[in-house]
């Protein structure tokens, strides 16, 4: 089966929505060779037993110091990204999605917690599917590999509780109290890192909050 329609069906069957009710403008350029990455992947699951897992073949990440680092994943192409900043681009056929891990504090032995319970990163899930929009928030553990202002990072998060904190009117959430594990070996690339940023940001501006 073609990878895209494999994973247009996966998300379909997921999160069960229609048609998207708008479009985004203002894109300024395209992304070119996004994305400076080795492997990425994650796998969802709530409490039912539902699970969705996907692989991430675009990966970037940035830091701003020994302490802190975003890394984004994503399985959408680079004319899907481009696609949310075009204006007039149909959205309706789009389906997929984007991870920010934001490490906040590196953990230190003897000075921080090093046990799954403690957090020291905040998690983001940005899915769209049939160009509706849900964005999932939440916090876990990770202890990354390697020296994050060299020009690798690698990590894995367990278990790390979700909560849909965002969403467009026709984003139907089938997820009950859903955890996700996430597993990442990324190079360093701050401009597809921006690029990735910025499309995560819009696209949760254009949804509404849950609260």
């Amino acid at each position: 089966m073609n990878p895209v329609l494999r994973k247009t069906l996966a998300l379909t069957s997921l999160f069960l929505v229609s048609s998207f009710l708008g479009a985004c403008s203002g894109f300024s350029g395209g992304f070119g060779n996004l994305g400076g990455g080795k492997s990425g992947s994650s796998t969802v699951r709530d409490s039912q037993g539902l699970t969705f897992q996907t692989q991430y073949p675009i990966q970037a990440y940035q830091f701003t110091d020994i302490n802190t680092a975003d890394v984004y994943l994503t399985d959408l192409t680079d004319d899907e990204l481009a696609a949310f900043f075009t204006e007039s681009r149909d959205w309706s056929q789009i389906t997929g999605t984007i991870v920010q891990v934001h490490l906040f504090l590196k953990p230190k032995p003897g000075r921080t917690p090093i046990e799954p319970t403690a957090a020291s990163v905040a998690i983001r899930w940005v899915v769209i599917t049939q160009g509706e929009i849900g964005v999932y928030d939440g916090a876990g553990f990770m202890l990354p590999g390697g020296n994050i202002t060299k020009d690798s990072i690698s990590g894995t998060v367990r278990n790390a509780p979700l909560r849909l904190t965002r969403r467009t009117p026709r984003f139907s959430d089938p997820l009950i109290t859903p955890e996700m594990n996430i597993r990442f070996a990324t190079k360093l690339d701050v401009q597809s890192a921006a690029e990735l940023a910025s499309r995560a940001e819009a696209l949760a501006a254009r949804a509404t909050s849950t609260r």
